[in-house]
């Protein structure tokens, strides 16, 4: 299973090495972070109807690179991080979203986004996962081209126990013509969003067993008459 981002890794039974980890439990699931990056602690969670759930981190005023020709390149790395149902949950369908980030071109220059990330399903092996993010134009002018970085991805269909994003970075390029820039802003945010459902009690397998049991014996009863 694989989605452009995120997204969302290292082995499960591992940790996070030497970086500082932080614990959240949310309700059906819990997420395992590192909070010694810029992104820092989780800016916040939240639901919504038919399951939707999800976290945010706001990204960093250091996310930015600005260039008067020569390439430039700044690296932010994101937040390892693994997602875990709780007991009672089962988790499905991840996404991400990431934006916006303001870009300025004068004269020729050029600016990208680009999201590095490895990510684990279930334990199994790291996928190395690379997007060049989507930008917007919002003004443009002889010489001049204003816009910014922003992307969804996902949902990505298919369920999980456990998901893990580590060695994540978003880069940050600006070169050539006379100026170019990206930067954040204080409302940008990395989102990370799923689907939680709780596992149906014995109770109700029962009572949907017992219900197909009498449609087929209604069924039969009418071929019988019939």
């Amino acid at each position: 299973m694989q989605f452009k981002l995120i997204a969302t890794a290292a082995a499960l039974a591992c940790s996070f090495g030497a970086a500082s980890a932080e614990s959240w439990n949310l309700g059906p699931y819990t997420v395992d972070y590192d909070e010694s990056t810029d992104f820092s602690y989780l800016s916040g969670a939240f639901s919504s109807s038919g399951g939707q759930h999800g976290f945010n981190w706001t990204v960093p005023s250091t996310a930015q690179v600005a260039s008067f020709g020569d390439l430039e390149i700044v690296t932010i790395p994101i937040p390892s991080f693994t997602i875990w149902a709780n007991a009672g949950w089962t988790l499905s369908d991840p996404g991400a979203f990431l934006g916006n980030l303001v870009f300025t071109e004068v004269g020729g220059a050029t600016t990208q986004v680009k999201i590095y990330a490895d990510v684990s399903v279930d334990g199994g092996s790291p996928i190395p996962l690379m997007d060049d993010v989507n930008w917007t134009e919002t003004a443009s002018g002889p010489g001049f081209l204003n816009g910014y970085f922003g992307e969804t991805y996902g949902p990505v269909s298919g369920g999980f126990t456990s998901l893990s994003v580590t060695n994540a970075s978003i880069v940050l390029s600006a070169t050539g013509g006379i100026f170019s820039s990206i930067s954040s802003q204080p409302q940008n945010k990395l989102e990370v969003t799923l689907v939680a459902m709780p596992v149906p009690e014995p109770e109700t397998y029962a009572m949907m067993l017992a219900g197909l049991g009498a449609l087929g014996w209604m069924a039969r009863r009418r071929r019988m008459q019939g």
